[in-house]
């Protein structure tokens, strides 16, 4: 047979190794903890959708529907989405099943989403998120909840000094129409020195031109109408009550009235927690209100508000030296007939220990071999079986960090040396 060419992953696709994945693990532990602490329930909802719902949700002008989306045809000619965003389909299903129906409603859920752009440190075409929405809370308590909950998880990560929380109001759907023919009048001045996607901003969704990434626009941007002159009395007395909240709570924010998030679907406050030491994709969390997206996917009217992590950002921010360390234990059987003692002790193991990586070496009789692999791989302990051994029903321990051997009468001895 012709040597067979290597199969690699696809451009902007993720492996993740042990290692990572170990860090990966620790973020979701601790943020499923805290969620469920304040009463969020999981849900799950296919990665696949019916593209309307991205198109009619996220916004047809949004760089998202116009750029990045990973859309085909099925068999049947149906066209479909790989989710570049959770929040419409989990309002999707929530209107499915009922839940909308069912009075408030503390959901969260985490996944894969998948976005067509040119992968760079943080941003990939498969990314993890984490998200939390609830449905049916009217006032400002839950948008509180809601910053409270980013704040914790950062704080108990201990990545929060490497973070900024950015706050804004966009106001209601009928204050942004308003805004958005000021900006509308504003940015024509400069028709000449907008990019191409600006242009295209300009007569669909000027707002989104505030969202813009170009550097030679920043200084265009500053000079435009602040949006916070445009919301409504009600508006601005809620985000007032947010802030005064936040200043009460300790939990700092600065205020960016350029912030509009990137879809179509959000009012009043809006938020995104950014960070400066991972690169220029700075947005770990982002979230906002969004109480007119059941009615724009066929629901009826109900408020929400949610946010959603970048799973792999968090996790550049995260130190090795924070996550708990599992303690690892191999067993060892010195010779074939003793093999089954070694599988009862392992199991018996686990059952004990039940926080601790317990691996037998099964039929690997060679105790030099297993030592320098246990010792590599930084394995915590291993538990030797002997012909002495089975006959004393005793262990021998070696503690490998210290290069310790202890000779051990009985089990209760053995546990209490690995503890």
């Amino acid at each position: 047979l012709s040597e067979m060419k290597k199969i690699s992953k696809l451009r902007g696709m993720q492996d993740l190794d042990p290692t990572e994945t170990r860090k990966i693990d620790f973020i979701e532990k601790s943020f499923d903890e805290i969620v469920n602490s304040y009463g969020y329930q999981e849900v799950r909802f296919p990665i696949l959708e019916n593209t309307e719902l991205f198109k009619r949700s996220v916004g047809n002008e949004s760089d998202i529907v116009n750029k990045e989306m990973f859309t085909f045809d099925s068999r049947s000619g149906k066209t479909m989405t790989l989710r570049p965003e959770g929040t419409a389909g989990c309002m999707r299903m929530a209107i499915d099943t009922g839940l909308i129906d069912a009075g408030q409603q503390r959901l969260t859920y985490k996944g894969p989403m998948f976005r067509y752009e040119r992968p760079q440190k943080g941003r990939s075409r498969q990314f993890q998120q984490l998200s939390i929405e609830a449905y049916g809370f009217s006032d400002s308590s839950i948008d509180l909840e809601i910053l409270e909950i980013s704040d914790y998880l950062f704080e108990q990560l201990s990545v929060k000094k490497k973070m900024v929380l950015e706050i804004n109001s966009i106001g209601s759907q009928n204050d942004q129409r308003e805004y958005s023919n000021k900006l509308k009048d504003y940015f024509t001045k400069y028709k000449k020195e907008l990019d191409e996607d600006s242009l295209k901003r300009l007569s669909k969704n000027p707002m989104r031109i505030l969202d813009s990434k170009n550097e030679d626009l920043k200084n265009i941007i500053k000079k435009a109408p602040n949006i916070l002159d445009s919301i409504s009395k009600e508006s601005q007395e809620n985000f007032s009550f947010i802030k005064k909240c936040l200043n009460e709570l300790k939990i700092d924010y600065v205020e960016n009235p350029y912030l509009v998030r990137g879809l179509d679907y959000y009012n009043d406050i809006v938020f995104e927690w950014k960070s400066n030491s991972i690169g220029s994709q700075d947005t770990v969390c982002g979230g906002g209100r969004y109480d007119s997206l059941s009615k724009i996917i066929g629901g009826r009217e109900a408020n929400a508000i949610g946010f959603s992590i970048g799973l792999e950002r968090l996790s550049l921010l995260l130190e090795d030296s924070q996550i708990p360390n599992t303690k690892s234990v191999i067993v060892v059987s010195l010779e074939d007939s003793f093999f089954l003692e070694g599988m009862r002790l392992s199991s018996l193991l686990r059952e004990t220990l039940v926080d601790y990586s317990i691996q037998y070496s099964g039929k690997d009789k060679n105790l030099k071999s297993l030592l320098k692999k246990a010792i590599k791989k930084n394995i915590d302990f291993m538990v030797i079986i002997g012909r002495k051994e089975i006959e004393d029903k005793s262990f021998t321990l070696k503690k490998l960090a210290s290069n310790q051997e202890l000779k051990l009468d009985n089990f209760e001895s053995l546990i209490k040396n690995l503890k």
